[in-house]
């Protein structure tokens, strides 16, 4: 009987606990960062802790448009997929990216462009401008993720000497010319930033190859190299 009260008790507290962005969600088999809230703030979207390198379309010969048009709900996305898949007589192995998602469990997609933008705003303070404010606060949010046990939101290669910079996002949404659309943060030509922040970046978004994770640009004569994953979302 005491166990059967203390039981009652937390899912009273469960059901009541009121969330924001930043927090970790962790109910039932539910475990992720709340990058977006209602005003109830008991309902929302996690990220999942994790990112993943898959592809968005594991056959490189293929640009096929798949209607995973939909720029407000990637859940859409996945369902256009799971249609064109089914269709076509294919796997989900045609596309490892949602194949990742799907793994995760019965909820977990792959954000919209739409969702993606929102997800960044949100960890931005509230805007797209990358800048000091913006920056402490995605160092705030990296350090939750990683004592939570996922994967940090920053990355290095060679061309930003040492400095880490923001890893680019990936959507569901389907471009025009067998290109996705993703986000990352550029400052005019300079596709180069750290978390030590610098006016004016901004978070912009790109298109991006469906087999590809990284987008170069030519900055002062210097090659400078923008990198991408992906990370899951699930509604609460």
């Amino acid at each position: 009987l005491l166990l059967m009260m203390v039981a009652a008790i937390l899912g009273t507290i469960s059901a009541n606990a009121q969330f924001k962005v930043g927090d970790i969600y962790n109910q039932g088999n539910l475990r992720g960062l709340v990058v977006d809230v209602d005003a109830s703030g008991k309902h929302g979207l996690i990220l999942s802790l994790k990112e993943c390198d898959k592809d968005w379309l594991a056959d490189k010969s293929l640009e096929m448009e798949t209607n995973a048009f939909f720029e407000d709900d990637g859940m859409k996305n996945m369902e256009a997929i799971a249609k064109y898949v089914s269709e076509n007589n294919l796997s989900w192995e045609k596309f490892p990216l949602f194949a990742w998602a799907r793994s995760l469990g019965e909820g977990w997609y792959i954000p919209s462009r739409g969702e993606l933008n929102t997800i960044w705003k949100n960890l931005n303070g509230g805007n797209l401008d990358f800048n000091k404010k913006g920056c402490k606060l995605w160092k705030a949010y990296d350090k939750v993720v990683e004592k939570a046990g996922g994967d940090s939101f920053f990355c290095s290669n060679a061309s930003t000497m040492g400095f880490k910079m923001l890893a680019g996002m990936i959507s569901s949404t389907e471009a025009e010319g067998g290109k996705v659309y993703t986000i990352n943060t550029e400052k005019g030509k300079n596709l180069v930033n750290h978390p030590m922040g610098a006016p004016n970046v901004k978070i912009q978004e790109y298109q991006l190859k469906k087999d590809a994770h990284r987008s170069e640009g030519d900055a002062l004569g210097m090659k400078r190299v923008l990198h991408f994953d992906a990370r899951a979302v699930h509604k609460f």
